[in-house]
């Protein structure tokens, strides 16, 4: 028979994981994983370590969805029975294992783009952030926060939490790949204020460092964020190729982001004019979309081949709009409310061309209202 193993010394082991964990380290911290479930079967009795244990194993499971995104049916066990599992015990966590709760919580709304619940959660976790003593434990809740605020075009909000992790990452030269995603915030948020001159100087430095890491994930968004640049400053030739980079990485690396290169790729072929090229990667894309269970980007896919490749009916168009605004992807929905409008307008179609640019004016009004808030 073991003997009791000391709850302190499983603490070491879990503090341990979870830098795994947050360095993307799986291979290491599967290990490590599987040497902490053997010492739980002998180690004294403390819940709150078996609660932390509870927190780390979904936070890991985070980590390798993010790495090799799976459907949530295919998970064992399934995120909802993690999630049911943890909340149950919820009244039980304090201090720092609360702090962890909301800031996990709030990580797993994100992935479900649930960004405004993402939202909730964080503000609840920073409550908490006195607990937190790790420095780099701060910046990785920081670039979190920010991300979620970037993604409803929060911009100052954004970038003020991403300038806080990047001055902290710079200090630690093991976080390149986090240097590298403050970078694609910051650069993101200047292009939603039009400065995309200065924008596209962070994300050239983002590629380079992207490319020293030799990581293809990296590598290949840089390339789909640079392109995402120079579309936005109309150089479709420059941003088609970067797309096309793009997509090639993440399809070859069976990356979930192939589904949003394809559908960039397909937006410009018909922003070009080149509708046979648009209707192969669109084919791509529904694909991959269908494959990933990514439906967000099957409405957006249905919506660009019904406006440039379909009738244009406008019915059809505003229930995807319509998709779009309830899951409150306001900034997806005002950039193709914009090409939409102006697309009718082109057609010398202006009843409809006044419907949507009408619909863009409430969507720019809403997220004038976000940003305040």
């Amino acid at each position: 028979m073991r003997a009791k193993i000391p709850s302190e010394d499983v603490a070491v082991k879990l503090n341990e994981w979870y830098k795994l964990i947050r360095a993307f380290e799986a291979d290491q911290a599967e290990a490590l994983k599987r040497e902490i479930e053997y010492d739980l079967e002998d180690m004294e009795e403390n819940q709150d370590l078996l609660l932390y244990f509870s927190l780390m194993e979904f936070r890991h499971r985070i980590m390798l969805d993010k790495l090799m995104p799976v459907k949530d049916s295919d998970t064992k066990p399934p995120f909802s029975d993690m999630l049911n599992e943890i909340e149950s015990n919820q009244q039980k966590l304090t201090g720092l294992l609360e702090y962890y709760f909301y800031y996990f919580r709030g990580m797993y709304e994100f992935k479900q783009k649930n960004f405004i619940l993402a939202i909730d959660h964080y503000k609840h976790a920073e409550e908490k952030l006195e607990y937190v003593e790790d420095e780099i434990e701060k910046a990785e809740f920081l670039f979190k926060v920010a991300e979620v605020y970037y993604h409803i075009k929060q911009t100052y909000f954004s970038m003020n939490y991403a300038s806080q992790a990047l001055d902290i990452y710079t200090k630690y030269e093991l976080y390149g790949r986090r240097r590298v995603q403050c970078e694609f915030i910051i650069a993101g948020n200047l292009a939603d204020v039009y400065h995309y001159e200065k924008a596209l100087t962070h994300l050239c430095s983002a590629l380079d460092h992207a490319r020293q890491l030799e990581e293809a994930y990296m590598i290949a968004a840089a390339h789909y964020n640079v392109g995402h640049c120079k579309y936005s400053l109309g150089d479709y030739k420059e941003a088609e190729d970067y797309f096309k980079t793009a997509a090639a990485i993440f399809e070859e690396h069976n990356f979930q982001q192939a589904v949003q290169a394809f559908f960039s790729l397909t937006h410009i072929y018909c922003k070009e004019g080149k509708y046979d090229k648009a209707a192969e990667t669109y084919g791509l894309g529904i694909k991959s979309a269908t494959e990933w269970d990514d439906d967000m980007y099957l409405t957006k896919f249905r919506l660009i081949h019904e406006l440039y490749l379909g009738s244009g009916d406008r019915n059809v168009l505003t229930e995807c709009f319509d998709l779009l605004e309830s899951r409150q992807l306001l900034a997806d929905a005002e950039d193709l409310l914009h090409d939409t409008a102006e697309r009718f307008n082109q057609q010398e179609r202006y009843e409809s061309a006044a419907f949507f640019y009408r619909r863009l004016m409430d969507i720019k009004k809403k997220l004038t209202d976000q940003r305040f808030q």
